[in-house]
């Protein structure tokens, strides 16, 4: 935006980027106060006229001739404050500002595409542009920045969680074989692997676009899920699942849930699997988990429900009396 607004006072801002000015000036008291103080500067350091050019030998050669060869004390008036200078100042840090935000702002406008993978554990990176990204196990995401449209763009294989660093300038886009989600300063959740039917899209802070070329979608807020239909070619919006980020947080929340189910939550995060006998897999549980290791989860597990544990294998074995389906 400081770039748009050098632009914009210069007078070389199109009239798209004078736009996009004007409105970022109208959200809020104080960007209105920034543009007006920038603005300020640029008026006063262009009314500053060139400091004098003075021929200092002619001088101190009539000085000179003045002078007698009595020594006389000369008394100097106190300095007067040059307020054109400082202004000339003043406008010289501010733009020397502006050049120093643009630099530092190239590196992150790389056309060069970033891969980050994930394999047999999660992954946790930080994208070029300052948004974090974190990879569930066996995903892939390519981001790619398009100079011509100023575009950040994402193409994703697996589940990753994003916690975008907005610009109202940059779009940020997630591409999943041509169904997008395009971020509006968010945090949100993305589940697309390669062998499913579904996209779904869990949105934790912010708004979200969720939609395809020919396809407006649906518009997601904080605490929604979007669905995409691969076959039907169909969205809709539902009610998330508590674990949805466990994978992430190592948090858990199971009411009245059938054992099967939990267990299947769990070894989707937890690296040893865990196994269940015929007779307890139709037990219910209600309980959470907070980050605890394994053994602690098998520990509460096996103690709610009455349950034994054993380890063969590299697997964990839940077997007991057994539970109704």
């Amino acid at each position: 935006m400081d770039e748009l607004i050098a632009k914009y006072l210069a007078g070389e801002a199109s009239q798209e980027e004078t736009g996009r000015v004007l409105q970022w000036q109208e959200q809020s008291e104080h960007n209105r106060q920034y543009v007006e103080q920038l603005s300020t500067i640029f008026s006063r350091a262009a009314s500053v006229k060139n400091l004098q050019s003075f021929d200092t030998d002619a001088a101190w050669t009539r000085v000179k001739k003045s002078l007698d060869t009595k020594a006389h004390v000369v008394q100097f008036p106190p300095p007067t404050r040059n307020y054109n200078l400082y202004w000339k100042v003043a406008a010289g840090l501010l733009l020397t500002v502006l050049a120093g935000v643009y630099i530092l702002r190239q590196p992150l406008r790389s056309a060069d595409p970033v891969v980050v993978a994930s394999y047999t554990e999660t992954v946790s990176d930080t994208l070029p542009d300052g948004s974090n990204v974190f990879l569930n196990k066996e995903s892939r995401l390519k981001y790619v920045y398009n100079k011509k449209s100023d575009e950040r763009r994402v193409e994703l294989k697996g589940e990753a969680f994003f916690n975008i660093k907005h610009d109202e300038v940059s779009k940020f886009v997630i591409d999943i074989d041509g169904i997008m989600i395009r971020d509006i300063g968010t945090a949100f959740n993305v589940k697309a692997p390669e062998n499913s039917n579904t996209i779904e899209v869990v949105v934790s802070e912010g708004e979200v676009m969720f939609y395809t070329e020919n396809d407006s979608g649906v518009y997601l807020r904080a605490g929604a899920k979007g669905v995409y239909d691969k076959q039907l070619k169909k969205f809709t919006i539902e009610q998330p699942e508590a674990n949805v980020l466990a994978y992430k947080t190592r948090v858990f929340n199971f009411t009245n849930v059938e054992l099967a189910q939990v267990v299947r939550q769990l070894n989707a995060v937890y690296h040893k699997p865990i196994e269940l006998s015929p007779a307890v897999r139709y037990c219910r549980l209600t309980v959470g988990f907070n980050n605890e290791p394994l053994e602690e989860v098998i520990a509460i597990i096996t103690e709610t429900l009455g349950l034994k544990a054993s380890e063969s294998n590299g697997k964990i074995l839940l077997d007991g009396a057994g539970c109704a389906p």
